[in-house]
């Protein structure tokens, strides 16, 4: 059984890690091209991975907890992102797809904050003790995301208006 939990947790972390690096591509590279499409699916695929192996990594006290809700809410949240953009059902599907994709990969980042205050060791006091350390940190990196999605969903969802003047 340690055996399995060890390959459960080591495939989390490499998965974990590879979304990271795929999200920050498909985020700050240029949208659409064929090299976006590509990454974001493999950013899909590894954040299925590392999202269900967080379901089945338990804590100490042998039970489910806070991080599992969130795994849980960042499936809800990158499933209806990928089908927006493969089916289109609706005329809001690229505001679906930015919405989901930043609000996922935040649940990322949160996650790696919460990881990097819990496993460093000169760290972990901070959030046990309920520094408010951790709290800036978490707020600063939503800060960034809202700040993210606001200007994808403004760059590449806004309507194209004309001024129409009088000849």
């Amino acid at each position: 059984m340690d055996v399995l939990k060890e390959i459960i947790s080591w495939v989390h972390i490499i998965s974990a890690t590879l979304s990271l690096v795929f999200g920050a591509v498909v985020l700050l590279e240029a949208k659409g091209s064929p090299r976006h499409r590509k990454l974001g699916i493999y950013y899909f695929y590894v954040m299925l991975i590392n999202n269900i192996t967080a379901l089945a990594i338990v804590n100490a006290f042998g039970k489910w907890f806070f991080p599992h809700w969130l795994a849980i809410a960042c499936l809800v949240t990158i499933i209806p992102g990928i089908i927006a953009v493969k089916r289109k059902w609706t005329k809001y599907w690229l505001k679906i797809h930015i919405s989901c994709l930043v609000i996922s990969y935040y649940l990322l980042i949160g996650g790696a904050i919460n990881e990097f205050f819990l496993h460093i060791k000169s760290l972990r006091p901070l959030l046990i003790n309920g520094s408010p350390v951790v709290a800036v940190t978490h707020a600063v990196a939503q800060l960034i995301c809202i700040g993210l999605l606001m200007y994808y969903l403004r760059k590449y969802t806004r309507k194209k208006t004309f001024k129409h003047t009088d000849s």
